[in-house]
């Protein structure tokens, strides 16, 4: 009797056959949310970042006009065009922030183990920049 009762009970347990999970296989893959243009924010540590360079664009714009109004100019030859006009700095600040936040979060989600763990390279490359801009552009105020 006691053999019959663990039989059934072996033999009636459900059983799954468990599948090994592909070393590769993301560990965590959100479906995607929002549209093309609010997508990357929805991801917490990609927004994080943007965040962080908003910051840092921003006060690399705000200290270079500053420095303008104050007779300095600007010397990144690329955005001396732009640099009189704040309309331009936000626009090309707002892209900036966008596109790496595009791209780092394309990385995350990528099937590539070498892009998902390196998502974050994008942005912070891109923060450095400004970063320095803002730390040159307040040296240059405070003498």
């Amino acid at each position: 009797m006691r053999c019959a009762i663990i039989v059934l009970l072996l033999l009636g347990a459900p059983v799954r056959g468990g599948a090994i999970p592909d070393k590769d296989a993301l560990v965590e893959k959100p479906a995607p949310r929002g549209n093309f243009l609010i997508r990357p924010f929805h991801d917490k540590p990609v927004a994080i970042l943007a965040a962080i360079q908003v910051a840092t664009v921003t006060w690399d714009n705000v200290t270079t006009r500053i420095s303008e109004n104050r007779g300095s100019f600007e010397l990144n030859p690329l955005m001396r065009p732009f640099a009189h006009n704040s309309a331009s700095l936000i626009a090309e600040g707002a892209g900036s922030v966008w596109i790496s936040a595009f791209v780092a979060d394309r990385m995350r989600h990528s099937r590539s183990v070498v892009l998902r763990k390196t998502w974050w390279l994008p942005q912070v490359v891109n923060l450095t920049f400004p970063l320095y801009g803002g730390i040159h552009n307040t040296v240059q105020l405070n003498r």
